[in-house]
Protein backbone atom coordinates (compact mmCIF):
# COMPACT_ATOMS: atom_id res chain seq x y z
CA UNK A 1 0.00 0.00 0.00
CA UNK A 2 1.45 3.46 -0.77
CA UNK A 3 0.03 6.42 1.15
CA UNK A 4 -2.06 8.50 -1.26
CA UNK A 5 -2.55 11.69 0.79
CA UNK A 6 -3.45 12.78 3.74
CA UNK A 7 -6.73 14.13 5.01
CA UNK A 8 -6.47 16.89 8.21
CA UNK A 9 -9.44 19.31 8.24
CA UNK A 10 -8.07 20.47 11.35
CA UNK A 11 -4.91 20.85 9.55
CA UNK A 12 -6.26 22.59 6.13
CA UNK A 13 -8.65 24.91 8.44
CA UNK A 14 -7.71 25.21 11.55
CA UNK A 15 -9.26 24.83 14.68
CA UNK A 16 -10.40 28.35 15.31
CA UNK A 17 -11.93 28.76 11.47
CA UNK A 18 -13.88 25.19 12.14
CA UNK A 19 -15.42 26.16 15.32
CA UNK A 20 -16.46 29.08 13.69
CA UNK A 21 -18.32 27.44 10.52
CA UNK A 22 -19.72 24.67 13.22
CA UNK A 23 -21.39 27.42 15.40
CA UNK A 24 -22.94 29.42 12.50
CA UNK A 25 -23.80 26.51 10.71
CA UNK A 26 -25.34 25.35 14.07
CA UNK A 27 -27.39 28.61 14.76
CA UNK A 28 -28.56 28.89 11.06
CA UNK A 29 -29.98 25.21 11.42
CA UNK A 30 -31.52 25.88 14.47
CA UNK A 31 -33.12 29.09 13.20
CA UNK A 32 -34.32 27.40 9.61
CA UNK A 33 -35.77 23.60 11.79
CA UNK A 34 -37.55 25.81 14.49
CA UNK A 35 -39.10 28.59 12.36
CA UNK A 36 -40.10 26.05 9.29
CA UNK A 37 -41.69 23.73 11.60
CA UNK A 38 -43.43 26.20 13.97
CA UNK A 39 -44.67 27.69 11.15
CA UNK A 40 -46.07 24.15 9.02
CA UNK A 41 -47.27 22.09 11.85
CA UNK A 42 -50.45 22.84 13.29
CA UNK A 43 -50.01 25.69 16.18
CA UNK A 44 -49.45 23.81 19.59
CA UNK A 45 -48.75 25.01 22.95
CA UNK A 46 -44.67 24.34 23.98
CA UNK A 47 -44.15 22.47 26.99
CA UNK A 48 -41.25 23.76 29.08
CA UNK A 49 -39.66 20.93 31.52
CA UNK A 50 -37.29 23.26 32.62
CA UNK A 51 -33.51 23.55 32.07
CA UNK A 52 -32.24 20.58 33.26
CA UNK A 53 -34.61 18.16 30.50
CA UNK A 54 -32.65 20.69 27.86
CA UNK A 55 -29.25 19.66 29.19
CA UNK A 56 -30.20 16.50 29.18
CA UNK A 57 -30.68 16.65 25.52
CA UNK A 58 -28.05 18.41 24.28
CA UNK A 59 -25.59 16.18 26.21
CA UNK A 60 -27.19 13.34 25.42
CA UNK A 61 -26.16 14.04 21.51
CA UNK A 62 -22.52 14.18 22.30
CA UNK A 63 -22.36 10.48 22.85
CA UNK A 64 -25.51 9.28 20.50
CA UNK A 65 -23.40 11.23 17.65
CA UNK A 66 -19.97 9.36 18.74
CA UNK A 67 -21.79 5.80 18.74
CA UNK A 68 -23.67 6.27 15.68
CA UNK A 69 -20.13 6.87 13.83
CA UNK A 70 -18.99 3.22 14.80
CA UNK A 71 -21.82 1.24 14.21
CA UNK A 72 -21.60 0.83 11.04
CA UNK A 73 -18.12 0.21 11.75
CA UNK A 74 -18.83 -2.60 13.97
CA UNK A 75 -21.17 -3.84 11.70
CA UNK A 76 -18.38 -4.27 9.26
CA UNK A 77 -16.29 -6.02 12.22
CA UNK A 78 -13.73 -3.65 12.64
CA UNK A 79 -12.99 -2.87 16.22
CA UNK A 80 -13.91 0.77 17.01
CA UNK A 81 -14.17 3.12 20.27
CA UNK A 82 -15.07 6.15 20.97
CA UNK A 83 -14.57 8.77 23.48
CA UNK A 84 -13.25 11.97 25.26
CA UNK A 85 -9.30 13.03 24.77
CA UNK A 86 -8.26 16.44 26.34
CA UNK A 87 -5.29 16.94 24.81
CA UNK A 88 -5.91 16.97 21.39
CA UNK A 89 -8.54 18.86 19.22
CA UNK A 90 -11.06 17.49 18.44
CA UNK A 91 -11.80 16.22 22.06
CA UNK A 92 -14.74 14.02 21.03
CA UNK A 93 -12.95 10.96 18.85
CA UNK A 94 -14.25 7.86 17.56
CA UNK A 95 -11.48 5.45 16.37
CA UNK A 96 -10.91 2.26 14.60
CA UNK A 97 -7.83 0.05 13.97
CA UNK A 98 -8.08 -1.66 10.70
CA UNK A 99 -7.94 0.02 7.34
CA UNK A 100 -11.55 0.25 5.99
CA UNK A 101 -12.98 0.99 2.60
CA UNK A 102 -14.24 3.98 1.00
CA UNK A 103 -18.09 3.02 0.77
CA UNK A 104 -17.27 1.97 5.06
CA UNK A 105 -16.22 5.23 5.67
CA UNK A 106 -18.56 7.68 4.23
CA UNK A 107 -20.94 5.45 5.58
CA UNK A 108 -19.26 5.91 9.23
CA UNK A 109 -18.29 9.51 8.79
CA UNK A 110 -22.06 10.41 8.02
CA UNK A 111 -23.92 7.65 10.06
CA UNK A 112 -25.20 10.19 12.62
CA UNK A 113 -25.92 13.28 10.75
CA UNK A 114 -28.53 11.43 8.64
CA UNK A 115 -29.63 8.93 11.59
CA UNK A 116 -30.29 11.97 13.61
CA UNK A 117 -31.57 14.22 11.46
CA UNK A 118 -34.13 12.12 10.29
CA UNK A 119 -34.74 11.07 13.93
CA UNK A 120 -35.41 14.80 15.11
CA UNK A 121 -37.38 15.54 11.96
CA UNK A 122 -40.01 12.72 13.02
CA UNK A 123 -39.64 13.67 16.48
CA UNK A 124 -40.53 17.38 15.62
CA UNK A 125 -43.61 16.20 13.64
CA UNK A 126 -45.06 13.82 16.51
CA UNK A 127 -44.25 15.85 18.83
CA UNK A 128 -44.60 19.23 17.88
CA UNK A 129 -44.83 21.00 22.01
CA UNK A 130 -41.26 19.98 22.26
CA UNK A 131 -39.93 21.76 18.96
CA UNK A 132 -37.65 24.05 21.20
CA UNK A 133 -35.74 21.02 22.71
CA UNK A 134 -35.88 19.12 19.68
CA UNK A 135 -34.13 22.15 17.28
CA UNK A 136 -31.39 22.62 19.55
CA UNK A 137 -30.56 19.15 19.77
CA UNK A 138 -30.79 18.47 16.03
CA UNK A 139 -28.81 22.06 15.53
CA UNK A 140 -26.02 20.59 18.02
CA UNK A 141 -25.67 17.38 16.08
CA UNK A 142 -25.84 19.94 12.59
CA UNK A 143 -22.97 21.52 14.19
CA UNK A 144 -21.31 18.38 15.10
CA UNK A 145 -21.36 16.74 11.76
CA UNK A 146 -19.77 19.71 9.37
CA UNK A 147 -16.44 18.18 10.69
CA UNK A 148 -17.77 15.09 9.52
CA UNK A 149 -19.31 16.69 6.23
CA UNK A 150 -15.77 18.02 5.35
CA UNK A 151 -14.04 14.65 5.95
CA UNK A 152 -16.72 13.14 3.94
CA UNK A 153 -16.06 15.19 0.73
CA UNK A 154 -12.36 14.77 1.28
CA UNK A 155 -13.19 11.09 1.15
CA UNK A 156 -15.68 11.12 -1.38
CA UNK A 157 -13.22 12.29 -4.11
CA UNK A 158 -10.83 9.23 -3.53
CA UNK A 159 -10.59 6.49 -5.84
CA UNK A 160 -12.79 3.67 -5.40
CA UNK A 161 -10.03 1.18 -4.40
CA UNK A 162 -8.24 2.98 -1.75
CA UNK A 163 -8.27 2.08 1.62
CA UNK A 164 -9.06 5.21 4.57
CA UNK A 165 -6.37 4.22 7.72
CA UNK A 166 -7.14 6.69 11.05
CA UNK A 167 -4.15 8.18 12.68
CA UNK A 168 -4.19 10.84 15.51
CA UNK A 169 -3.26 13.67 13.03
CA UNK A 170 -5.99 12.64 10.36
CA UNK A 171 -6.78 9.95 7.64
CA UNK A 172 -4.02 8.10 5.45
CA UNK A 173 -5.92 7.45 1.68
CA UNK A 174 -3.82 4.36 1.11
CA UNK A 175 -3.67 3.28 -2.40
CA UNK A 176 -3.19 -0.47 -3.23
CA UNK A 177 0.29 -1.18 -4.85
CA UNK A 178 -1.20 -3.40 -8.73
CA UNK A 179 0.92 -6.29 -9.46
CA UNK A 180 3.05 -4.69 -11.97
CA UNK A 181 4.50 -1.60 -9.61
CA UNK A 182 5.39 -3.90 -7.12
CA UNK A 183 7.80 -5.53 -10.20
Amino acid sequence: MNCLKTISVERDFGKEKLLLISTLFSGAYFLIFYTLFRTLLPQTALVDHGPFVLVLAVAAIVPIHLVLHCIPLWFSGIRASCGIRKEQWPFFYYSFSDAISKRVSILSTLSPAILITFATLTAAVLFPQYIHYIALASALNAGLSVFDMMNARQIWMIPKQCLIEEHRDGFYILRPIRHEEAN
